[in-house]
């Protein structure tokens, strides 16, 4: 898991030596908290959380001294997942390692890149599937033609470890998603889940086993 894009990196801190320690779950639970008190981000958290072991996943690496960006499709966008793509055994966590790129990037970051270059590739977690950005509408749009995204909410949490950028779309290797358009697939119904309905107690969220205080 080589941290960089193909074209453009941006600075970022390395992996941890021995000297330094980074607490990777507590980074990773303030991301998602901040996810949820932003809105719009509920079935992401919930994925993260309840669905998959990713947010644990997530803090180890922090805490090895790993920079991740994780492009954030909103609840608008995770609501059009279809049955088939989320029915077979891992696939949650497929879709989620696709939209996380194994370095530091902001809005402004990303912009400049693809200002300068015109298409930037990103690796992503999904290996050996890359990501790839370029400008639009004044904008960056990830991924290719009618199976793209748009940065939608900008630098929703940046703490120089992690940034979270909110797009408006689910995005699926290219291959992938030329599978998918040979299938007759049924839409599936997707119901607000735990995260969508968090119980608030002395100001705090529950998260399935995670408690996340709110301000």
């Amino acid at each position: 898991m080589a941290p960089g894009p193909s074209l453009a990196p941006a600075p970022a801190p390395g992996p941890g030596g021995p000297h330094h320690h980074f607490n990777g779950m507590r980074q990773v639970k303030d991301f998602i908290q901040t996810l949820i008190q932003y809105g719009g981000y509920n079935e992401m958290a919930d994925i993260l959380v309840n669905l998959t072991s990713l947010a644990t996943e997530m803090g180890r690496l922090v805490s090895e001294g790993y920079v991740l960006t994780v492009l954030a499709p909103n609840d608008e966008a995770m609501a059009k997942l279809t049955t088939d793509q989320l029915s077979e055994p891992g696939a949650p966590e497929q879709i989620i390692y696709y939209h996380i790129i194994p370095e530091y990037q902001t809005e402004e970051s990303m912009y400049n890149a693809v200002r300068r270059f015109g298409k930037v590739s990103y690796d992503t977690l999904r290996l050996p599937h890359k990501v790839l950005a370029q400008e639009a509408d004044g904008s960056v749009r990830f991924g290719h033609s009618d199976g793209s995204a748009y940065l939608f909410d900008p630098d929703i949490y940046t703490d120089g470890r992690i940034s979270v950028q909110g797009i408006d779309g689910v995005l699926f290797p290219p291959e992938e998603k030329a599978k998918e358009e040979k299938k007759t697939i049924k839409v599936a119904t997707v119901k607000p889940r735990r995260v969508a309905a968090a119980t608030v107690v002395a100001g705090e969220f529950l998260v399935g086993k995670w408690k996340v205080s709110v301000r």
